[in-house]
């Protein structure tokens, strides 16, 4: 029999503006409820799996109210097959209180727990119901094997990165939209991110090493100040404003980076 994770929505928009962040990688998504922790967490990663990130939002930061208590010992997964029809959704309910619910039933066999079966949206005006995806097509990444497996690594450099040299990083890749690369390299005692055409310190570091993504991976980044973990295959983004980790993988570039044409 199914049943209801109910909750009172005050203001949606910390919620929408959280969803958007994975939908800068994929537009589906595996969600999880954890009415036990109060809150709402998920991972995600793109075709190549070049991009993971994983964040959670407590109920209270989403402006939502949980009104039911079920007690529930495990997670509810919520399949949402395109996070911008169901923030589209959401909008039409930005301007009073209203319901919002995650209709769901128990699965029992090998992958045991419980499903998300539709997102329930209403006010005294409206209501929607949305119907949740299957479970089956999300491929499931743990907490555990998030942490201690993808976002696990011996930093070769550690640095801050703040939403400034994001931006800068970001418009730089733009002028020099014909390389698809960005190589982060140390040299000199110093951190840099390379372009083609262009070369930016990003911190002082003792150590040489150097990895290279493509500028697609990096657009992925939400635009917050992070600590930054760097090593031979890897890049870790952990935000300092929101429990938003992010990790990029490096690349097999397909194209000589020439050092000796480009005078810095």
């Amino acid at each position: 029999m199914a049943k209801v994770l109910e909750f009172q929505a005050k203001n949606i928009k910390p919620f929408t503006s959280w969803l958007k962040r994975f939908s800068l990688i994929d537009n589906s998504l595996l969600l999880e409820v954890d009415e036990n922790a109060q809150e709402f967490l998920a991972k995600t990663y793109n075709p190549e799996k070049s991009v993971v990130k994983f964040s959670r939002i407590s109920f209270e930061d989403a402006g939502l109210e949980l009104t039911s208590k079920p007690s529930l010992k495990e997670r509810v997964k919520v399949g949402i097959y395109h996070i911008p029809r169901l923030i589209k959704s959401l909008e039409h309910f930005v301007s009073e209180e209203f319901y919002f619910g995650f209709k769901y039933e128990e699965i029992v066999g090998e992958n045991a727990g419980f499903a998300g079966t539709n997102i329930l949206i209403k006010n005294s005006n409206l209501k929607m119901s949305l119907n949740c995806t299957p479970l089956h097509i999300f491929k499931y990444i743990s907490d555990n094997q998030f942490i201690t497996n993808i976002a696990s690594i011996t930093p070769a450099v550690s640095f801050e990165l703040p939403s400034l040299k994001i931006e800068k990083i970001n418009s730089l890749c733009n002028l020099d939209n014909e390389y698809k690369f960005i190589d982060f390299k140390t040299k000199e005692g110093k951190l840099t991110a390379r372009g083609k055409t262009f070369e930016f310190k990003l911190a002082d570091a003792a150590k040489n090493t150097g990895i290279s993504i493509y500028k697609e991976q990096f657009e992925k980044v939400d635009m917050e100040n992070y600590d930054v973990d760097l090593s031979d295959d890897r890049i870790v983004f952990k935000s300092k404003e929101s429990r938003t980790i992010t990790v990029t993988s490096m690349v097999e570039k397909d194209e000589k980076y020439d050092e000796s044409s480009t005078d810095f």
